[in-house]
């Protein structure tokens, strides 16, 4: 019984394990393949897709389905789409930066919308990213388009579901950028994929609320 014990333990720290070196080694892949910056967005697409085959089949072999994915991404297409919805939140982020240290009517007024407009950005960023990795040969504007109308849908469970881990993420990278190689990037894109599942199993015209 003990013996049974013991190696039905082993059995799921080995697993555990396994699971923790897929995750650091997709993470260091995705990482690598984004330093370019213009790959970036082919890179997290990939990444994306190769999540998704993990939780369906357990894929083991997460660096070679990521190589295998990034050849056949490589497009204009994804590019853009993952691309411009990224550079869209950093320049969103900068915006609301600039304008929180205006006390004028008008800085208030543009924080407001700035805000606004790079909250339904963070809460689309999954959508982009789990429609990307199943349907990869959607155009970019049919992608940000039915990105945009999701995350409308599912503001206010997707806009700050979304925040929370991307601010935690940021905060820690800039605290200390090697974290960033200990899967924080996976870990947020995994999160922000999650979140957006929720969304795309609701039936069309029902609200976050499931009404």
């Amino acid at each position: 019984m003990t013996s049974m014990i013991s190696g039905m333990l082993g059995t799921r720290v080995f697993a555990w394990l396994t699971t923790l070196f897929n995750a650091l080694a997709l993470n260091l892949a995705m990482v690598v393949a984004s330093l370019p910056l213009i790959t970036a967005p082919v890179a997290v697409s990939s990444a994306s897709a190769v999540l998704d085959q993990w939780r369906r089949e357990g894929q083991d072999q997460v660096v070679r389905q990521f190589i295998a994915e990034l050849r056949a991404r490589w497009s204009v297409g994804v590019t853009l789409g993952a691309g411009v919805p990224l550079a869209a939140v950093l320049l969103g982020a900068a915006e609301v930066r600039y304008f929180a240290g205006d006390p004028t009517l008008a800085g208030r007024v543009g924080l407001g919308l700035g805000g606004a407009a790079l909250l339904i950005t963070l809460a689309a960023l999954g959508y982009v990213f789990q429609l990307s990795a199943d349907q990869p040969g959607l155009s970019p504007v049919d992608l940000w388009s039915r990105s945009a109308m999701l995350a409308a849908r599912n503001l206010l469970v997707a806009g700050p579901l979304s925040a929370a881990p991307i601010a935690g993420v940021v905060v820690l990278a800039v605290r200390d950028p090697f974290a960033l190689l200990l899967g924080l990037p996976i870990f947020l894109l995994q999160a922000l994929k999650l979140i957006a599942r929720v969304g795309l199993r609701q039936p069309a015209g029902s609200g976050a609320s499931g009404r």
